[in-house]
């Protein structure tokens, strides 16, 4: 079925009426262009300046109909391609035929299964479009040629922003492709022209509106959300869009208290096309390695009573040597803040990326804990330091449980287990001479016995989780136990800080 539009500039996709109904995804960008009689404004966007709303209104309908009325031309076709690494293309016009079903896998499961993109009729001697240039290999003369329906230049006078539409919607497997095109992909795009119109007047700006697809935890259907680009910067835009975010939440019933629709979280055409991923998974971080993650899962519990409280969510496993950095014998808490600000990359609260052993360097020295010669420097870090870039860099919080000697620790085991139930963040702990990463902890009320999920970035292998597993650089520990790096795991007499980041409750 088509999508259903609900106000504020969201669309929830309806759920496959059967197995074999087929998603079909059509992505486009195209220059919206709106004459103003007023001297445009400045800014993130083109204003209306002294115009009274009214008219406003009245000028960007006149440019969002220019761009529905560019869609509805005769001569538009769309090329559909498998949404994953299928090279099969196929063009929906008036004289295809068959139904959908014939352009489908045998193992379809009900997933987006085409990618459609708008083209339009052009001659053989015409230059191919700058964005992707002919749907085929070049035609006999006379033959008909394709390009693909792009942003064209802006005009001198007007104010203009790109509109990234991308619609999501379902097509009975029986469908002839011949209506694809017209019966659902071009409503579709012009009904989230209209919505998009909705969103710039809201704002009184020419601003760029994009079209994100999520899938919520605990839902069954997709969510397409318009959100304006209210500034250059991605995470003050993010901030920027928390009011709206709020409003989409309650119109959702989706949580209060964490996000779950931030640009972060939205879905790419590779995660549609089959499983919905981990949220914020396809966000760059630039690492040299491609980092293990979530490498607790599949170990055997400890052994002992009580209950597990365990980090909520994915992280990635950062350890020594990683990115082609030689920090064995000193880099082990800057891993393991790498690993912490991946929880929070990963769980859509961030989109900046891991910093580097340098970076956190810049970031002490430039809030005054270190002095300049720091930068560059092989020397330790410990909880402190990194709940101050923690602070810095993402804005996050932190509480610091102290332990006078390490043979205290299961005694404040009933506290971390606290920690886990409420916040889901991964734990920094630092003190004697080696810095771990904790991922949960086992207590049982009724003895007093404790097991801690540890995660040690001394691991200098590959990334491999088997050998990870096996050479326990990820297990279930007790005091007494040794580290995987060899020596014990906790100083009995040493001094210890365990780092808890506090969960952002905004959405």
């Amino acid at each position: 079925m088509l999508v259903g539009l609900v106000p504020f500039g969201l669309f929830i996709v309806g759920v496959a009426a059967a197995s074999r109904d087929a998603g079909l995804l059509c992505p486009v960008s195209l220059l919206l262009q709106v004459a103003l009689p007023a001297e445009p404004g400045t800014g993130s966007g083109t204003s209306a300046g002294g115009l009274e709303p009214p008219t406003f209104k009245a000028c960007l309908r006149a440019g969002v109909h220019a761009l529905q009325q560019q869609l509805q031309q005769e001569d538009l076709v769309f090329l559909a391609q498998h949404a994953g690494s299928s090279p099969g293309r196929v063009l929906l016009q008036q004289s295809t035929a068959g139904s959908l079903s014939r352009l489908l896998p045998k193992s379809y499961a009900g997933s987006v299964a085409l990618s459609c993109k708008p083209l339009v009729c052009s001659t053989p001697s015409s230059p191919q479009g700058s964005s992707g240039g002919s749907a085929a290999a070049p035609a006999p003369a006379g033959a008909p040629l394709y390009t693909y329906l792009a942003a064209a230049g802006g005009a001198v006078h007007m104010a203009s922003s790109l509109l990234q539409c991308d619609v999501l919607c379902y097509a009975p497997a029986s469908m002839a492709l011949s209506e694809l095109g017209p019966k659902v992909l071009l409503p579709a795009l012009l009904q989230q022209l209209t919505a998009m119109e909705q969103v710039l007047s809201e704002h009184g700006k020419v601003l760029r509106v994009t079209a994100h697809h999520f899938l919520p935890p605990g839902r069954n259907h997709h969510v397409t959300a318009l959100y304006p680009t209210l500034h250059p910067a991605a995470d003050t835009n993010e901030m920027k869009l928390a009011p709206l975010r709020r409003r989409l939440h309650d119109i959702l019933g989706l949580p209060s208290d964490r996000p779950m629709l931030r640009v972060s979280h939205a879905l790419q055409e590779s995660a549609l096309s089959c499983c919905p991923q981990t949220p914020g998974t396809h966000l760059p971080s630039a690492p040299v390695t491609a980092r293990l993650r979530d490498v607790h899962r599949g170990l055997p519990p400890p052994g002992m009573g009580g209950r597990a409280q365990l980090v909520e969510g994915s992280y990635e496993y950062c350890h020594y040597t990683q990115d082609r950095v030689n920090d064995s014998g000193w880099g082990c808490a800057y891993r393991s803040l790498q690993t912490l600000v991946s929880w929070f990359r990963l769980q859509g609260f961030t989109q900046a990326a891991i910093p580097t052993h340098r970076q956190v360097q810049q970031i002490l020295v430039q809030l005054g804990d270190k002095e300049g010669r720091f930068v560059g420097s092989s020397s330790w870090i410990g909880a402190i330091e990194i709940g101050y870039v923690l602070d810095s860099l993402l804005g996050v919080s932190s509480k610091i449980l102290t332990v006078n000697q390490g043979s205290e620790i299961p005694g404040r085991a009933r506290e971390l287990a606290a920690h886990f139930e409420s916040q889901g963040t991964p734990v920094m702990i630092g003190g004697g001479v080696l810095a771990y990463t904790l991922l949960g902890v086992q207590f049982d009320e009724a003895t007093g016995d404790a097991a801690f999920l540890i995660l040690d970035p001394h691991y200098t292998g590959g990334e491999d989780l088997r050998k990870v597993q096996q050479g326990s650089w990820v297990a279930w520990k007790r005091m007494g136990d040794t580290a995987a790096a060899g020596g014990p795991l906790f100083l009995p007499d040493a001094f210890y800080n365990f780092l808890c980041p506090q969960r952002p409750t905004e959405v």
